[in-house]
C-alpha cells in the first residue's frame, strides 16, 4: 500500500514538473512571437514613413532630409582650392616690324593697367662697334620685367597683340596660401611667445637669466621679422602679377628674285679683260700712293746715307798706311838696279 502511495506521488510530481516546463516554453515562444512582430510592424512603419516623404533612397540607405540644414550632418564634400592667394608669371616674345611703335604702345597699355616696371634693357645688336650705326642697320631689342595688378593681368596680356607677332607665351600660377597660413600661425604662436618673454624679463632680477631671456627674445624678434618679410613679399606678388615680355625688331621676309641668265663664254672674257686692267690700275694708283708717303722718308734716309759715304771717303783719303818690309834679296835687287841706272846716266 505504501509502494503504491509512494508511486502515485512520484507520478503527481512528474506531471506538474512537466506541466511547469510546458508552460514556461509557450510563454517564451509567445514573447519572441511579439518580439518579431513588433518588430516587423515597426519596419513596416518606417517604410512608409520613407515613401510618404517622398524619398527615393535605395535599400539600405536613409532618405535625404530637405528641410535639415545642420551643416554637421551634411556629407563631408570635396576640399575647395583658396583662390585669394594665386600668384600668376607669364613670359612673352614680341616681333615688330615697327619697334619703337611696339614699345610706346607697351608703356601706354602699362600704365593704363596701373603696372610700373622693374627693370629694363635695351640693345641695338651692334654694340660692340665703335662707328655710327643707322637705324637700317640695327637689331633693336627691348627686354623688361613689369609688375601688373592682378585684376588687370588678362586685360594686359590680351592686349599684347598690339605690340606684334606673339612669338611664344607661357603662363604660372602659383598658389601661395598654405604658406602664407603657415606662416600666418607661427607668426601668432611667436608673437604670444614674445610678449610672454617681455612679460617674463621686466621680473627677472638675476642678471645672468636676465642676459638668456634677452638672447632668446633677440632671436625670436629675428624670425618675426623675417616672417613678415615673407609674407609682405607674398603679398605683393599676389597683388600684382609678373611679367616678362621681349621685344625684337624683325624684318619684312621677302621672295627671292629669279635667277639670272648665265653670261656668254665672249661677255665673261671681256669681263675678265675688263676687270683685270681695273686691278691694275687700283694696283698702279696704290704704288703711286705708296712712293708718295714714303718718299720724304727715303729722302732723309738718302741724305743720311751719303754724308756717312762722303765722311768715309775723306776718312780714307787722308789716312796713309806705312810701307811694308820687303825681303833682303828684293833690297839688294833695288839697290843694283838704281847703280846701274845711275852707269847708264
Amino acid at each position: 500500500m505504501k509502494q503504491k502511495l509512494l508511486l502515485s506521488l512520484l507520478v503527481l510530481c512528474y506531471v506538474f514538473t512537466a506541466s511547469g516546463c510546458g508552460s514556461g516554453q509557450n510563454s517564451s515562444s509567445l514573447d519572441y512571437a511579439e518580439s518579431s512582430s513588433n518588430n516587423s510592424d515597426a519596419e513596416s512603419a518606417e517604410g512608409i514613413s520613407d515613401e510618404s516623404s517622398g524619398g527615393t533612397a535605395g535599400a539600405g540607405e536613409p532618405a535625404a532630409d530637405e528641410n535639415n540644414t545642420d551643416p554637421g550632418n551634411a556629407p563631408d564634400s570635396a576640399p575647395k582650392i583658396n583662390t585669394d592667394m594665386l600668384v600668376y608669371t607669364c613670359n612673352l616674345s614680341i616681333d615688330t616690324l615697327n619697334f619703337d611703335q611696339s614699345v610706346q604702345t607697351f608703356h601706354n597699355i602699362l600704365t593704363n593697367a596701373g603696372g610700373f616696371v622693374q627693370n629694363e634693357n635695351y640693345s641695338d645688336g651692334q654694340t660692340s662697334t665703335s662707328y655710327y650705326i643707322e637705324d637700317s642697320q640695327k637689331n633693336k631689342l627691348y627686354t623688361a620685367t613689369v609688375r601688373v595688378p592682378h585684376d588687370k593681368y588678362s586685360d594686359f596680356l590680351n592686349g599684347a597683340d598690339q605690340l606684334g607677332d606673339v612669338r611664344s607665351k607661357s603662363s604660372n600660377v602659383q598658389n601661395v596660401g598654405q604658406e602664407y597660413t603657415d606662416l600666418n600661425t607661427s607668426l601668432s604662436i611667436y608673437e604670444a611667445k614674445e610678449k610672454r618673454y617681455i612679460k617674463m624679463l621686466s621680473t627677472i632680477t638675476d642678471d645672468n637669466q636676465a642676459i638668456k631671456i634677452e638672447k632668446e627674445l633677440t632671436e625670436l624678434q629675428v624670425k618675426i621679422a623675417t616672417i613678415k618679410t615673407r609674407m609682405n613679399q607674398i603679398q605683393t606678388d599676389v597683388d600684382y602679377s609678373t611679367i616678362e615680355i621681349r621685344i625684337h625688331e624683325v624684318e619684312k621676309y621677302e621672295e627671292q628674285k629669279a635667277p639670272e641668265k648665265t653670261d656668254t663664254f665672249f661677255q665673261r672674257l671681256g669681263k675678265t679683260v675688263k676687270d683685270t686692267w681695273k686691278y691694275f690700275l687700283v694696283f698702279l694708283e696704290t704704288m703711286l700712293f705708296f712712293v708718295i708717303r714714303v718718299a720724304p722718308y727715303m729722302i732723309l734716309i738718302l741724305a743720311i746715307v751719303f754724308v756717312i759715304f762722303q765722311i768715309q771717303k775723306k776718312r780714307n783719303a787722308g789716312w796713309k798706311p806705312f810701307p811694308k818690309e820687303q825681303p833682303e834679296e828684293n833690297i839688294e835687287d833695288e839697290t843694283a838696279e838704281d847703280t846701274a841706272a845711275d852707269d847708264k846716266d
